[in-house]
Protein backbone atom coordinates (compact mmCIF):
# COMPACT_ATOMS: atom_id res chain seq x y z
CA UNK A 1 0.00 0.00 0.00
CA UNK A 2 2.87 2.34 0.85
CA UNK A 3 3.91 2.16 -2.70
CA UNK A 4 0.49 3.01 -4.87
CA UNK A 5 0.65 5.98 -2.17
CA UNK A 6 4.10 7.24 -3.69
CA UNK A 7 3.24 6.02 -7.22
CA UNK A 8 -0.34 7.78 -6.64
CA UNK A 9 1.35 10.97 -5.55
CA UNK A 10 4.07 11.17 -7.79
CA UNK A 11 1.15 10.69 -10.80
CA UNK A 12 -0.99 13.53 -10.76
CA UNK A 13 1.61 16.60 -10.51
CA UNK A 14 3.03 14.65 -13.81
CA UNK A 15 -1.10 14.38 -14.95
CA UNK A 16 -1.53 18.06 -14.29
CA UNK A 17 2.06 19.48 -16.35
CA UNK A 18 1.44 16.59 -19.41
CA UNK A 19 -2.27 18.46 -19.54
CA UNK A 20 -1.21 21.89 -19.06
CA UNK A 21 1.94 22.45 -20.18
CA UNK A 22 0.46 23.66 -23.74
CA UNK A 23 -0.92 26.74 -21.94
CA UNK A 24 2.06 27.05 -20.22
CA UNK A 25 2.72 31.14 -21.45
CA UNK A 26 -0.98 31.92 -22.06
CA UNK A 27 -1.99 34.22 -20.39
CA UNK A 28 -5.82 35.25 -21.78
CA UNK A 29 -6.73 38.45 -23.17
CA UNK A 30 -9.21 39.94 -21.08
CA UNK A 31 -10.13 42.48 -24.15
CA UNK A 32 -9.91 39.69 -27.05
CA UNK A 33 -11.07 36.39 -25.79
CA UNK A 34 -9.37 33.01 -27.46
CA UNK A 35 -5.95 34.64 -27.37
CA UNK A 36 -2.63 35.83 -25.35
CA UNK A 37 -1.56 38.94 -23.99
CA UNK A 38 0.45 40.86 -26.43
CA UNK A 39 3.51 40.45 -24.49
CA UNK A 40 7.80 41.01 -25.24
CA UNK A 41 8.70 38.83 -22.21
CA UNK A 42 10.19 35.21 -24.59
CA UNK A 43 7.16 33.73 -23.80
CA UNK A 44 7.02 31.84 -26.67
CA UNK A 45 3.20 31.95 -27.66
CA UNK A 46 1.17 33.61 -31.00
CA UNK A 47 -1.87 34.03 -31.11
CA UNK A 48 -4.58 35.19 -33.30
CA UNK A 49 -8.06 35.24 -35.00
CA UNK A 50 -8.56 33.52 -38.11
CA UNK A 51 -12.07 33.85 -40.04
CA UNK A 52 -13.07 34.65 -36.68
CA UNK A 53 -11.75 31.76 -34.77
CA UNK A 54 -8.92 31.85 -32.19
CA UNK A 55 -5.87 29.98 -33.35
CA UNK A 56 -2.50 29.83 -30.55
CA UNK A 57 0.84 27.85 -31.12
CA UNK A 58 1.89 25.17 -28.16
CA UNK A 59 3.43 26.78 -25.25
CA UNK A 60 6.82 24.88 -25.97
CA UNK A 61 6.89 25.57 -29.18
CA UNK A 62 9.54 27.43 -30.53
CA UNK A 63 9.02 28.89 -34.40
CA UNK A 64 10.87 28.36 -36.87
CA UNK A 65 13.12 31.22 -38.16
CA UNK A 66 15.26 30.25 -40.83
CA UNK A 67 16.82 31.57 -44.21
CA UNK A 68 16.43 29.88 -47.58
CA UNK A 69 18.25 30.35 -50.15
CA UNK A 70 17.51 30.81 -53.51
CA UNK A 71 20.80 30.82 -55.03
CA UNK A 72 20.18 34.74 -56.27
CA UNK A 73 21.13 37.94 -54.45
CA UNK A 74 17.61 37.93 -52.77
CA UNK A 75 17.16 34.65 -50.32
CA UNK A 76 13.85 34.18 -48.36
CA UNK A 77 13.61 34.89 -44.22
CA UNK A 78 10.96 32.32 -43.36
CA UNK A 79 9.28 32.75 -39.71
CA UNK A 80 6.45 29.92 -38.76
CA UNK A 81 5.17 28.10 -36.17
CA UNK A 82 2.02 25.65 -35.66
CA UNK A 83 -1.37 26.38 -35.35
CA UNK A 84 -4.11 25.27 -33.34
CA UNK A 85 -7.61 25.84 -32.74
CA UNK A 86 -7.66 27.75 -29.66
CA UNK A 87 -11.48 27.71 -29.02
CA UNK A 88 -12.21 23.46 -28.56
CA UNK A 89 -9.91 21.37 -27.75
CA UNK A 90 -11.57 18.49 -29.64
CA UNK A 91 -12.00 19.69 -32.77
CA UNK A 92 -9.60 19.61 -35.32
CA UNK A 93 -8.45 22.51 -37.21
CA UNK A 94 -8.07 23.34 -40.66
CA UNK A 95 -4.94 24.56 -40.36
CA UNK A 96 -1.85 23.23 -39.78
CA UNK A 97 0.42 26.18 -39.98
CA UNK A 98 1.30 29.58 -41.04
CA UNK A 99 4.24 31.14 -42.32
CA UNK A 100 5.85 34.57 -43.40
CA UNK A 101 8.10 34.57 -46.41
CA UNK A 102 9.95 37.92 -46.44
CA UNK A 103 12.57 38.38 -49.00
CA UNK A 104 16.41 39.94 -47.46
CA UNK A 105 19.37 39.85 -49.18
CA UNK A 106 22.00 37.07 -49.36
CA UNK A 107 24.08 38.73 -46.85
CA UNK A 108 20.77 38.69 -44.21
CA UNK A 109 22.49 38.44 -40.87
CA UNK A 110 21.42 38.35 -37.39
CA UNK A 111 22.73 42.10 -37.11
CA UNK A 112 19.65 42.78 -39.88
CA UNK A 113 17.19 40.59 -38.04
CA UNK A 114 18.07 42.84 -34.91
CA UNK A 115 17.33 46.03 -37.05
CA UNK A 116 13.97 44.76 -37.23
CA UNK A 117 13.25 46.02 -34.31
CA UNK A 118 10.55 48.63 -34.48
CA UNK A 119 9.71 47.88 -38.43
CA UNK A 120 6.36 47.58 -40.10
CA UNK A 121 6.45 45.93 -43.09
CA UNK A 122 2.34 47.28 -44.09
CA UNK A 123 0.75 44.63 -46.88
CA UNK A 124 4.09 43.43 -48.13
CA UNK A 125 4.95 40.38 -46.55
CA UNK A 126 4.00 37.19 -48.23
CA UNK A 127 2.09 34.78 -45.99
CA UNK A 128 1.50 31.10 -46.46
CA UNK A 129 -0.80 28.75 -44.55
CA UNK A 130 -0.81 25.03 -44.43
CA UNK A 131 -3.97 23.35 -44.44
CA UNK A 132 -4.42 19.94 -43.17
CA UNK A 133 -4.33 18.27 -47.17
CA UNK A 134 -1.04 19.81 -46.70
CA UNK A 135 -2.20 22.35 -49.58
CA UNK A 136 -0.47 25.49 -49.02
CA UNK A 137 -2.65 29.19 -49.36
CA UNK A 138 -0.89 32.03 -49.99
CA UNK A 139 -1.56 35.52 -48.96
CA UNK A 140 -0.60 39.23 -48.26
CA UNK A 141 0.31 40.20 -44.55
CA UNK A 142 0.94 43.20 -42.65
CA UNK A 143 4.07 42.07 -39.80
CA UNK A 144 5.33 44.85 -37.09
CA UNK A 145 8.25 43.92 -35.46
CA UNK A 146 7.86 45.50 -32.17
CA UNK A 147 11.12 44.39 -30.46
CA UNK A 148 13.51 42.41 -31.88
CA UNK A 149 16.73 42.15 -28.64
CA UNK A 150 19.66 39.88 -28.36
CA UNK A 151 19.64 38.24 -24.87
CA UNK A 152 22.55 36.71 -22.54
CA UNK A 153 21.60 34.02 -20.40
CA UNK A 154 23.47 34.98 -17.07
CA UNK A 155 25.55 31.46 -16.15
CA UNK A 156 25.71 30.84 -19.50
CA UNK A 157 26.97 31.49 -22.88
CA UNK A 158 23.62 31.12 -24.32
CA UNK A 159 22.52 33.16 -26.48
CA UNK A 160 18.27 34.55 -27.22
CA UNK A 161 16.84 36.25 -29.85
CA UNK A 162 13.53 37.36 -28.26
CA UNK A 163 11.02 38.73 -31.27
CA UNK A 164 7.91 39.98 -30.54
CA UNK A 165 5.09 41.98 -32.78
CA UNK A 166 1.76 41.86 -33.80
CA UNK A 167 0.20 40.78 -37.30
CA UNK A 168 -2.59 40.43 -40.08
CA UNK A 169 -3.37 39.51 -43.34
CA UNK A 170 -5.71 38.27 -46.13
CA UNK A 171 -5.59 34.74 -48.36
CA UNK A 172 -8.44 36.12 -50.85
CA UNK A 173 -11.84 36.63 -49.75
CA UNK A 174 -11.40 33.51 -48.03
CA UNK A 175 -9.64 33.64 -44.86
CA UNK A 176 -8.76 36.98 -42.65
CA UNK A 177 -6.38 36.77 -40.23
CA UNK A 178 -6.52 39.45 -37.55
CA UNK A 179 -5.58 41.26 -34.07
CA UNK A 180 -2.81 38.46 -34.33
CA UNK A 181 0.45 38.63 -31.59
CA UNK A 182 3.75 36.86 -31.47
CA UNK A 183 6.13 36.97 -28.12
CA UNK A 184 9.15 34.43 -29.25
CA UNK A 185 12.81 33.70 -27.84
CA UNK A 186 14.60 31.85 -30.47
CA UNK A 187 18.01 30.33 -29.55
CA UNK A 188 20.93 31.67 -31.45
CA UNK A 189 22.56 28.39 -32.70
CA UNK A 190 19.11 27.06 -34.40
CA UNK A 191 20.08 30.16 -36.79
CA UNK A 192 20.90 29.36 -39.98
CA UNK A 193 22.28 33.36 -40.64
Amino acid sequence: MKNFKAYHFSFIPLTFFLTTCHFWNFYPDTDDPGLSRFTSRGYNVASSYINGRPFRNTGFYRPLLHKDSSGNTIDTLVFSWGLYQNDSVRVRSNYENISFLMPVSQLFNKTNLLGFSGQRFLNSVPLTIQDTSLNKITGIATLYFVSVSEVVFSGSNEKFIKLSGLFNGNIGDSVTISKGRFDFEVNENTLNF
